[in-house]
């Protein structure tokens, strides 16, 4: 699966610089309308670290416009862009996910922002950031938001994402799965939210796949609609030439009464839908990754160098900032 020696090129990853003890993280809510006590357990993390922070004006703005907003979009607009092109700090950490970020993307200003990138910190509605800043070379971090879900988050939730913004490679031991397909693969990884991914096909900001390991998750989708998402993407060429695939939480599903599986991070019926739609891909593929809308989702730098392989019995994914072959 790696490329030939002497034919491969080389994809160059703007340098991100390691996080340390007095460094500032900004704090903005792009999407979902978020109070002070949501971002809490994140303040307190920050200033456990020896790091420090501070909040964009209109993080705790209230606008509605068919959804529960944090601020009109100039207002969001107008904390993120001061953000990117914040002179000292090193670090952006979204407040939340919810709806919100396309509205602003293509308004964004990162001509400073890709001089000088700082960490985008987040999951779920923010995957518009990471796939518009991943298809320009930035590197980003997977990883939990501000506010934790109503269930809380594992420990690791928390490790993973120091370990990444302190330049650690990150390694997992994945749970062996019936739905995986046993190889080994190496590129840069890219994705997120299935619905966000979706949601951006034929914009200037979803990522190019090609060549690329794709991780993807979601929460609260019909069975059905994952399988239109994903045949959406393959119909549009998306999917054409991935290396690798990782599935992560796939949870409350369909509906509670009629889902037997609802609580389920990993979903077995949404696992089933997704394993079909990719049975002609001859990659490897984990499924089952602690990542997403669960209560253990583990950082991945995404943008970065990942290795997969998938045995029989033992599945393991790495995943580092280093250049890479393309």
């Amino acid at each position: 699966m790696v490329p030939d020696i002497f034919t491969r090129r080389f994809y160059k990853i703007n340098t991100m610089k390691t996080i340390k003890k007095g460094d500032t993280f900004l704090i903005v809510a792009p999407a979902g309308i978020i109070k002070k006590e949501d971002i809490q357990p994140a303040i307190d993390l920050i200033e456990k670290k020896g790091w420090k922070y501070e909040i964009g004006k209109n993080t705790f703005n209230q606008y509605s416009f068919g959804y529960n907003y944090s601020g009109t979009p100039k207002e969001r607009l107008e904390d993120l862009q001061w953000a990117l092109d914040h002179p000292e700090a090193k670090a952006i950490w979204f407040a939340r996910g919810g709806y919100g970020g396309v509205q602003i993307i293509d308004s964004l200003k990162s001509k400073r922002f890709k001089k000088d990138p700082k960490w985008l910190i987040g999951y779920s509605d923010n995957t518009v950031f990471h796939q518009h800043f991943n298809r320009r070379g930035i590197p980003t971090l997977h990883a939990t938001v501000c506010k934790p879900l109503s269930q809380g988050h594992s420990e690791e939730t928390y490790s993973t994402l120091i370990d990444a913004l302190e330049g650690k490679k990150l390694t997992y031991t994945v749970e062996s799965s019936p739905f995986n397909q046993e190889g080994k693969a190496e590129g840069l990884i890219t994705g997120g939210n299935l619905s966000i991914l979706y949601s951006l096909l034929g914009s200037r900001s979803l990522d190019r796949f090609k060549n690329k390991i794709l991780f993807i998750e979601d929460w609260y989708e019909n069975f059905y609609h994952v399988d239109r998402m994903l045949l959406g993407l393959e119909r549009a060429g998306a999917l054409k030439k991935i290396k690798g695939l990782i599935v992560g939480g796939f949870t409350r599903m369909d509906s509670k009464e009629e889902n037997k599986n609802y609580d389920d991070p990993f979903d077995v019926e949404a696992y089933k839908v997704i394993s079909a739609r990719f049975q002609d891909y001859d990659i490897p593929k984990i499924f089952g990754f602690p990542g997403g809308h669960i209560f253990d989702t583990r950082a991945i730098i995404m943008g970065g160098h990942t290795t997969l392989e998938v045995g029989k019995n033992k599945v393991s994914f790495s995943n580092t900032l280093n250049s890479i072959p393309d």
